[in-house]
């Protein structure tokens, strides 16, 4: 259960960096000229909108995150067995496999616009977004069974 603790302290910290991150990076763009904004996104394949998708794919990292978070903090209040970490982990997972099939198609779209060794790299990061996206849903299949079980042996005793 330590470990859980553990893990639980180190995904609200990252969640709290990656929030920060958001307002540093507007800022960062907001002193930039607009010439100096078209010429970073002149190549991109979605132009000027490429930081606001930007920006929707950290939101949605960030509500994955903060599942996975409130799914051990249930797991810390409420034993391994209950319902609410199973729906947190189950929604982190779809949230996972739209981050990572999202990834892949921009990637995919913008291929004439990169080396192939990062297409490559970045191919492989989404596959295993995808897995660990999968892996959740398994998880929380596995809990929720459990929690079955859990119920009808108490009922039993």
């Amino acid at each position: 259960m330590r470990k859980i603790i553990i893990l639980n302290w180190v995904l609200k910290i990252f969640i709290g960096l990656l929030i920060l991150a958001i307002p540093i990076n507007e800022c960062l763009r907001y002193n930039m000229s607009s010439e100096e904004i078209t010429i970073i996104y002149k190549e991109s394949i979605f132009g000027n909108l490429c930081p606001y998708i930007m920006l929707l794919r950290i939101v949605v990292l960030i509500l994955t995150i903060h599942n996975i978070q409130k799914g051990l903090q249930a797991f810390i209040k409420e034993g391994v067995f209950n319902f609410k970490s199973s729906e947190r982990f189950k929604r982190s997972g779809y949230l996972l496999l739209l981050l990572s099939v999202s990834g892949i198609i921009i990637r995919l779209l913008g291929m004439s616009q990169t080396p192939k060794d990062q297409i490559l790299s970045d191919i492989i990061m989404y596959l295993l977004l995808l897995a660990i996206g999968i892996g959740l849903l398994a998880f929380s299949d596995v809990i929720k069974k459990g929690n079955i079980i859990e119920t009808e042996n108490n009922l039993t005793i």
